[in-house]
């Protein structure tokens, strides 16, 4: 513990409230001297009556006092008559009142649970226990033996309550069979668990290093974690190396390979360089048929035409503006293909683009939908084109409920569709472009605009990239910057990033004064540079620092982290909002939040950004694009403060102004695609602030961390005649 931990002991009285999957609960102890106590925290399954002994912190809540709030927690039998009643009857064993409670423990005294335990056909002594209410009470205490031991089991590995409850809804009262008998089933089968972790229960179980089930489980993890770097597959010579650092033998590796291939688990492709074993390419079954269902889908597609002169004329003319010649070429080819493929960086005219086929759908009498990744990118297209825009989980109508996307092959988007157009495409990744493409009705096209130069997607693949780099695809290039972005220092620096240029600051350049350089070394430096420009510089310039200022930042950790910059901005911007405490975080009234996960019941999703108008009992109300939404318990998980976000959660979408942050701490992050991703977020403004180093070392990087993806290699093998404009 640390000097701010503290411990609380004592009997659990009674829970007041607690949210539906019981990851936040708010409760009373009381302790052994007879003291009664507010507690909260992650309680809501314990059962009231029993012995708790929580570590945590004590702290001051403006409107409910003082209060524990629990990190840890150990559970024990009840100690007094009173306790094992409240035990009995809150929920211990299904079925149980009050009254009946109080009849067992008044047959029993303290001897109630070893009686439940070792001779439960003694409640048959009990007067209202027939034999049907015995199976039950028995049965009901059993689910909660095991549950029980498996918390102890998995606690004692460092696993915490809501791993422990992802065990017990899989495998129930199985669950301790499972774990101590194969819990490499943990890192298979368990969202949360590593492969580590479940080797180290596995090993201490008694489990060999040699038993084949190891060496398979890491095989199988490693290539389900290289999903979550965006990768589809990885070569032999990498998963190996891999699996070597979690002391696996290659031999072990290799040989799992084979039984794996076997089984259809995985498929190992052809060397991609010839005789080198260790550029075989290793996928998941599941992936390897993904990339294929999606190569084929495309290049079905890919038979590029081109539309007749006078539609795209007229189409021009419906929208009042006038197109320059590779603009032209973009919109007939988008009219005349089954698949096109518009690229282009800022300033070349995308959005005018979209604005035109719109129209030109209009003209033509067609249905078109509108779609992008994130609900930011969406709302931006549908301002800009005057036509509803939706997420892409949306347009398909997934439904976690009921198990995923609704639209799919065997129920396809609406037959009268002509075409679907998706803004952003670098942010789409392998899965959501596979699901887009089954539910394509037949005859339906396919638009896909977006920069290739930016980030990929944060999920497997990077389609867009691969597509362009395939040659199959007809892709549309733009690359003519026109007069009205011109001017803009955002966007010529942004086409110098590209050429692998360094930017130039405003003051040595004649143009627009939207872009400057503010060289400073060191964290103590940039942080304090940060908040002059945030809270003074920006808003002399009529910036609102709470509204139009975005601050971007490759990474989470660290002085320079998104993190530990919000609470700093926080301190300068919102110092005085009434606070509520949430974990290891502070909220304020008045800040801004961004949603980091997708929660489809409300409709709000990862990148969404809010702001807090107000406490409301525990929890939070949050307004969301107009709408207010009440946010508390596991919800509240789901939101971070917003005032500095990583540059990769900022795809998407568009600010007025932006403040990126460079650093020499960053250099494992530093990329061409990760500060050209960044300064394109700016609308009217943008300032890089930090090392001149950091930023010619992203400059100098070209093409990113590199993706092992196969979806290039498999459009070009499936259509190796096709081509692109």
């Amino acid at each position: 513990m640390t000097s701010d931990d503290a411990r609380l002991e004592g009997e659990l009285r009674e829970i007041s409230y607690k949210t539906d999957d019981n990851r936040f609960a708010v409760a009373e102890v009381l302790d052994d001297a007879g003291r009664r106590h507010t507690v909260v925290g992650p309680i809501g399954h314990l059962a009231p009556g029993a012995h708790v002994v929580l570590d945590g912190r004590w702290g001051d809540h403006p409107r409910y006092g003082r209060r524990f709030k629990v990190r840890a927690w150990l559970v024990e039998d009840p100690r007094t008559r009173r306790g094992l009643e409240l035990y009995l009857a809150g929920g211990a064993v299904k079925g149980l009142g009050p009254a009946l409670a109080r009849r067992i423990v008044d047959q029993f005294g303290l001897e109630t649970l070893r009686v439940l335990e070792h001779e439960p056909d003694r409640l048959r002594e009990v007067q209202g226990i027939g034999t049907k209410r015995l199976e039950e009470i028995i049965a009901h205490w059993e689910r909660d033996r095991v549950g029980r031991e498996v918390t102890v089991m998995l606690r004692g590995h460092g696993l915490g309550a809501a791993v422990t409850r992802r065990v017990l809804e899989a495998w129930g009262t199985d669950a301790i069979r499972i774990v101590t008998r194969d819990p490499y089933r943990l890192a298979a089968e368990i969202r949360g668990v590593a492969f580590r972790t479940a080797d180290g229960i596995a090993l201490a179980n008694g489990l060999t290093k040699d038993d084949p089930r190891r060496a398979e489980a890491a095989v199988r993890s490693l290539l389900d974690a290289s999903s979550t770097e965006g990768h589809t597959y990885l070569p032999e010579g990498e998963l190996i190396l891999r699996a070597d650092r979690l002391s696996v033998p290659r031999a072990a590796v290799s040989a799992a390979l084979d039984r794996l291939a076997l089984q259809a688990v995985i498929v190992r492709g052809q060397a991609l360089r010839r005789g080198d074993p260790t550029t075989r390419p290793v996928i998941t079954g599941a992936m390897h048929r993904m990339e294929e269902r999606v190569a084929a889908a495309l290049v079905s597609r890919c038979r590029a035409g081109r539309a007749a002169d006078a539609a795209v004329l007229a189409a021009e003319g419906r929208v009042d503006l006038e197109l320059g010649a590779e603009q032209r070429d973009a919109v007939a080819l988008a009219l005349g293909s089954d698949l096109c493929v518009i690229t282009g960086g800022p300033g070349t005219g995308k959005t005018t683009i979209v604005k035109v086929l719109v129209a030109a759908a209009a003209l033509r009498g067609e249905t078109w939908a509108l779609a992008a990744p994130t609900g930011r990118a969406a709302q931006r297209l549908g301002e800009a084109c005057g036509q509803e825009a939706r997420t892409l989980h949306r347009l398909l109508e997934y439904n976690p409920q009921k198990g995923g996307f609704q639209r799919t092959a065997s129920r396809p988007l609406d037959r009268d569709l002509a075409a679907v157009l998706v803004d952003e495409t670098s942010m789409v990744d392998l899965p959501l472009l596979n699901a887009l493409t089954e539910a394509l009705p037949p005859g339906c096209r396919l638009v896909l605009v977006g920069d290739a130069d930016q980030l990929p997607s944060v999920g497997p693949g990077q389609v867009l990239a691969d597509l362009v780099a395939s040659g199959v695809a007809p892709v549309a290039r733009l690359r003519q910057v026109y007069r009205q972005a011109q001017g803009s220092g955002i966007v010529r620096n942004a086409h110098r990033m590209l050429r692998g240029e360094t930017p130039i600051s405003a003051q040595a350049e004649d143009g627009r004064k939207d872009f400057f350089l503010v060289p400073r070394e060191g964290a103590d430096a940039v942080r304090s540079a940060l908040v002059e420009i945030v809270a003074v510089r920006l808003p002399a310039r009529g910036f609102d620092p709470m509204d139009e200022v975005q601050v971007l930042t490759p990474m989470h950790k660290g002085p320079l982290g998104s993190r530990s910059l919000n609470l700093l901005l926080q301190s300068e911007l919102n110092p005085d909002g009434e606070p509520l405490i949430f974990g290891s975080r502070t909220f304020r009234v008045g800040d801004r939040v961004l949603q980091i996960r997708n929660d489809y019941d409300l409709e709000i999703f990862n990148g969404d950004v809010g702001r807090v108008v107000r406490l409301e009992g525990n929890g939070l109300v949050v307004t969301f694009g107009g709408r207010e939404l009440a946010l508390m318990g596991e919800q509240l998980e789901r939101l971070e403060l917003a005032y500095a976000i990583s540059i990769h959660k900022s795809q998407g979408s568009e600010y007025p102004a932006v403040l990126v942050l460079l650093d020499r701490a960053h250099h494992i992050m530093l990329r061409r695609s990760l500060a050209y991703t960044a300064i394109t977020r700016a609308r009217d403004f943008c300032c890089v602030l930090g090392s001149p180093r950091a930023l010619r070392t992203a400059v100098g990087r070209s093409g990113g961390e590199r993706r092992w993806t196969g979806l290039a290699r498999r459009l070009a093998l499936q259509a190796p005649a096709a081509g692109s404009t």
